[in-house]
């Protein structure tokens, strides 16, 4: 069964490639029919669809006649392009109850939303997130263009940042074109992005890729989730549902390279690893360090976490406005440092291992400084929407801090090299200007502070001479830093560096963090 239905999965998608009309409804039903039923909690339920064809036929004929309702409604009205999605997203979100979701699992595909066409009220969480709602209003808006003459509506296209995505339906893919459809109320549905939104970092500085209808395919490939339970360090996958994303991705990267966004070869890279860890491991339980070494040096992951970041370089999205690449490409570096210290340490010995170790914390730590993710941080001013981007670099720091905590432990005396203290410090100057204006979280300059305590005196003064650093407070800070004096540093971090109309700076309210450093 599972072999006949990747067949024919596999068959749908290089077809819709070759398409000049992609059928985005019939791709993200095909994947979806897959997904579901393979990520269900109950082991018992999991299954490849019985019917797969068959299914997706059925998906897409209920879809179709939803699409001709909406077609009919159309008829009554004379509207422009934004009243015409706007339509259709009503339509759309009147199949729904309350708001999107961001929070449930496998709600992403226009094959979710034909199931809520088919059960009705029977279903008491009609639910879609983001990217559920935003493929669904795509998918009508093309069958629309294509098959009922609204012919303005073929120029909507999906454009996605780094953690939300809306419709841009100018021809020459503008702001003004922007049309968001996720809101859940009805006055503000298909409005531009407002204006000031593009300074933060949800829209990417209005940088975010516009994908074409092949690159929405890519999109939709990448919106797959293998989670069968999402908590963290103990949640469960589909391996099926890996492997079809992986080599669906892979056959896209070798067939179609120009259909790769960033998001895309990072997610791709992440499912390289995963398959990549899985044999590093089997090597140093059977014990073959010939086989292990080989591992190590196919390193394929690293590999498209940098075409990732190249990519982002590219003149249409802005340079150095995707942040994931480089914390995806930290966060890989060191989770391969730690299996060379904590695993594969016996096999390729004490020595040797430490190396390799110390070899990718020290990539790692480049990759946030300031040739990497301090940049991009440069590019943004932190808004209430950024909530992912807060979570992703209190991640980063936290790991920091925890990995030269481990290096002080291991060396039982303060750290003197002074790189990858550099390369914090560029890395807290991009927060500095994320947060320009306002205080910086006071847990984080804690962190901080900590951590820049392990290293001696002489690392520090080198690493702040050496750091590449833009921001007013930390050129303020930077003769602190010898003899670390932690209130003044801790002042200057923690009150707004901008002057109230008394001429007095302002603090923020402390953020309540469930995160403590102990030391």
């Amino acid at each position: 069964m599972d072999h006949e239905c990747l067949v024919g999965l596999y068959a749908v998608i290089q077809q819709e490639l070759q398409s000049p009309d992609v059928n985005i409804a019939k791709v993200s039903i095909a994947l979806g029919s897959v997904e579901s039923p393979l990520t269900r909690k109950d082991p018992t339920k999991r299954c490849w669809p019985l019917d797969f064809l068959g299914e997706v036929r059925e998906c897409l004929d209920l879809f179709r006649l939803f699409v001709a309702e909406v077609n009919r409604q159309l008829a009554t009205n004379k509207l422009d392009t934004r009243g015409k999605v706007k339509l259709v997203a009503d339509a759309v979100w009147s199949k729904l109850t309350g708001v999107f979701v961001n929070d449930v699992l496998h709600v992403q595909h226009v094959y979710v939303f034909t199931q809520h066409l088919k059960y009705g009220t029977k279903s008491s969480k009609r639910q879609l997130d983001c990217g559920g709602v935003v493929t669904t209003v795509l998918a009508a808006c093309q069958m629309l263009a294509l098959q009922h003459g609204h012919t303005d509506l073929a120029a909507c296209r999906f454009q996605v940042s780094e953690d939300h995505c809306w419709l841009n339906c100018d021809p020459e893919a503008g702001r003004e074109g922007t049309t968001e459809v996720t809101t859940d109320s009805g006055a503000k549905r298909a409005l531009p992005v407002d204006a000031a939104a593009w300074q933060g970092w949800l829209y990417s500085g209005g940088h975010a890729p516009v994908c074409s209808n092949q690159m929405t395919i890519t999109a939709m490939i990448t919106s797959m989730n293998p989670s069968i339970t999402a908590r963290q360090n103990t949640g469960e996958d589909s391996e099926q549902v890996q492997r079809v994303q992986r080599n669906l991705l892979r056959m896209i990267h070798s067939d179609h390279p120009d259909l790769m966004y960033p998001a895309a070869l990072g997610c791709l890279a992440d499912l390289e690893e995963i398959q990549m860890q899985d044999a590093m491991e089997a090597a140093v339980e059977g014990g073959d360090k010939g086989k292990l070494e080989q591992h190590l040096q196919a390193n394929e992951a690293q590999s498209l976490f940098k075409r990732a970041i190249q990519t982002s370089m590219q003149p249409g999205l802005g340079g150095h406005h995707q942040w994931y690449p480089y914390s995806y490409l930290f966060g890989h570096l060191l989770r391969r440092a730690e299996f060379l210290v904590k695993e594969a340490a016996q096999l390729l010995g004490q020595d040797v291992a430490l190396q390799h170790a110390d070899t990718a914390i020290q990539s790692a730590m480049l990759s946030i400084g300031s040739s990497g993710g301090a940049v991009v941080l440069q590019q943004y001013r932190f808004m209430s929407t950024d909530e992912q981007l807060y979570k992703d670099i209190e991640g980063v720091l936290e790991q920091s801090c925890d990995m030269f905590r481990w290096r002080h432990q291991q060396a039982k005396q303060p750290i003197t090299q002074t790189d990858q203290l550099t390369s914090l410090l560029e890395f807290w100057d991009g927060i500095c200007h994320l947060y320009t204006g306002k205080a910086k979280p006071s847990h984080w300059v804690g962190h901080l502070l900590k951590t820049v305590k392990l290293f001696t005196a002489e690392a520090r003064i080198d690493a702040a001479s050496a750091a590449q650093i833009r921001s007013a407070v930390m050129t303020k800070a930077n003769p602190l830093w010898a003899e670390l004096k932690a209130p003044m540093i801790k002042a200057l971090f923690e009150t707004a560096d901008i002057a109230d109309a008394n001429g007095k700076s302002s603090k923020r309210q402390k953020r309540s963090s469930t995160y403590r450093l102990d030391g």
